[in-house]
């Protein structure tokens, strides 16, 4: 029988489809298709339009939002208000959906702008920690939805393209002809069953384990010694992936300088943890959408970017799907960018950059 939770899902996306010409770009082309440059300030790595059609929502009128999509009345789990993990969600990334949710809004969208099974390449650059690749992840759930068969692995740890231009060259490259690119992109973090951002519990372990190990092992090496030195020197070595991403934050966390971890500094981390992940995929996408050449036989390009939550499986766990906190989407074509955020979940806002309103900023 199909959980409630996923009831809402087919709801949102029947009345996403019925209600709206999703996808159609809400703000004119830029004249350039080359992404944002780099911001002047960690601010503006969530460009204006985008942070301007979130708002902070309490679970209620996130829940009252669904109405219009004919879903009022519907009961809800009885566990749907009080348990911690929930709780811990909405409050640390307003505005995550099911995965389910996502992958229905967002399929359904890039249906109505001509994304189909034979002319889509299909790529993600999420971490290679197998908790993201089951058989309720975000991507499974995309390749089922758009119907497509294979993804194109970009991401290493923490999320961050470490395929790098090469890699990104080849990914490219198999596009169909005339064809069209979507990639999901982001960093992931566990909520565990009682509601504490950055532990999760794993299948056939007793104690619960640390998501994202990168994440928080970067966090952890930088609050225990001089981060800016001591991963600078360490470049080079064998575990490269994770000491760049030392080296990346270690000037991104002065703010949490003797402060112990809780759940909104280990949020604050993951918000970073977003920025490494969009800096890198955004400097690599413009290698190539800069080309004259690249739109001979690309058509367009989506950009999904958001935060993975993962939930906790396990014996006497309830389980169930992960949640994504959707914080960018993003059109590409020849003529230029488009935010297309708003017409996708403009009545589902998340907060853009939770940790903005953090004690320590």
């Amino acid at each position: 029988m199909m959980s409630i939770s996923k009831s809402l899902a087919v709801l949102l996306g029947a009345g996403l489809a019925a209600r709206s010409a999703a996808f159609a770009p809400s703000a004119a082309h830029s004249p350039a298709t080359k992404l944002a440059a780099a911001p002047a300030s960690d601010d503006q790595v969530v460009d204006a339009a985008t942070r301007e059609a979130r708002i902070t929502a309490p679970l209620s009128a996130v829940l009252a939002s669904l109405a219009p999509l004919g879903t009022a009345g519907l009961p809800l789990p009885a566990n749907a208000a009080a348990g911690a993990f929930e709780a811990s969600t909405r409050q640390n990334f307003p505005g995550a959906m099911t995965n389910s949710a996502v992958a229905l809004r967002v399929a359904a969208s890039l249906r109505e702008r001509g994304y189909t099974p034979t002319n889509t390449l299909f790529g993600s650059s999420l971490c290679s920690d197998e908790i993201n690749d089951t058989a309720e992840s975000l991507v499974g759930d995309f390749q089922n939805k758009l119907g497509v068969e294979g993804v194109f692995n970009l991401g290493g740890l923490g999320g961050l393209p470490f395929v790098g231009i090469s890699g990104m060259g080849a990914f490219t490259s198999h596009c169909p002809v005339d064809g069209k690119i979507f990639i999901v992109f982001g960093p992931h973090v566990g909520i565990s069953n009682d509601g504490v951002v950055g532990k999760v519990e794993r299948v056939g372990k007793d104690a619960v384990s640390g998501s994202c190990g990168a994440g928080l092992g970067a966090y952890k090496a930088i609050m225990a010694a001089d981060g800016k030195t001591e991963a600078k020197e360490m470049l080079g070595t064998k575990d490269f992936q994770e000491e760049y991403i030392i080296a990346q934050l270690s000037n991104r966390l002065d703010a949490l300088k003797g402060k112990d971890p809780n759940n909104e500094t280990i949020t604050y981390v993951t918000n970073k943890m977003y920025d490494l992940v969009w800096e890198m995929l955004r400097s690599e996408v413009n290698a190539f959408t800069t080309k004259p050449d690249f739109w001979n036989s690309v058509s367009e390009v989506t950009l999904l970017g958001g935060i993975v939550v993962n939930r906790g499986h396990g014996k006497d766990l309830p389980g169930g799907e992960d949640y994504y906190q959707p914080l960018m989407l993003k059109s590409l074509t020849k003529d230029g960018e488009s935010d297309v955020y708003g017409n996708v979940f403009g009545d589902f806002p998340a907060l853009a950059r939770p940790h903005r309103s953090a004690k320590y900023v």
